[in-house]
């Protein structure tokens, strides 16, 4: 058993650095489900291996395999919990921004290996300050990141977030006005 996934992963390989092929890449995302779902965890690293050299020729490929990725953030093996991280960074687009990233907070708040802590601030303000549905949801993020781990955000993010609030989105008076008073609600709680 174990020599046929090596022969599929290896075949997966070939298929993500060779010219795409559509049906090529379908059959290799077929076969990737097989390795995540598995209960061996050297294959589950394997399967988020191929699936992330998969989603930077399709990111469509994500959606598919969205969750079954974020449940392997609960495995024990911390080698596959970074490599998920790193595989839904990469994965994370405007349509499952607010999913990813709220995966990613609940897991800040759990670990305490602090590079990894350092890792994940760095990586929920980037996919924040990117794919934000809107301003408030911008400043919700970035508030519990403040608070699960200010001391480890970058001084440019924290720039940021006052500039945002200060001088708004320029676009809509009105809009800007109502992202001051959430603001300010929102850090008088």
């Amino acid at each position: 058993i174990n020599i046929g996934y090596a022969v599929i992963y290896e075949c997966v390989r070939t298929i993500t650095t060779i010219y795409p092929n559509p049906q090529l890449i379908e059959a290799a995302a077929t076969n990737i489900s097989k390795f995540i779902t598995s209960d061996n965890h050297n294959l589950k690293y394997l399967g988020i291996t191929a699936l992330a050299s998969i989603v930077q020729i399709s990111p469509k490929y994500a959606t598919e395999h969205q969750m079954v990725v974020i449940d392997c953030l609960e495995d024990p093996d911390e080698t596959l919990r970074r490599k998920t991280l790193d595989l839904l960074y990469r994965m994370t687009n405007p349509h499952n921004v607010t999913v990813i990233v709220d995966k990613l907070v609940n897991y800040l708040r759990t670990t305490v290996d602090v590079y990894l802590r350092t890792d994940l601030v760095s990586r929920i303000t980037q996919l924040a300050e990117r794919y934000a549905p809107s301003n408030s949801w911008f400043m919700q993020t970035m508030n519990t990141v403040f608070e699960l781990g200010g001391d480890l955000v970058r001084p440019e993010t924290a720039h940021s977030l006052a500039r945002l609030i200060a001088e708004g989105t320029g676009d809509d008076e009105d809009a800007d006005m109502e992202l001051r008073q959430y603001a300010v609600h929102a850090y008088l709680e």
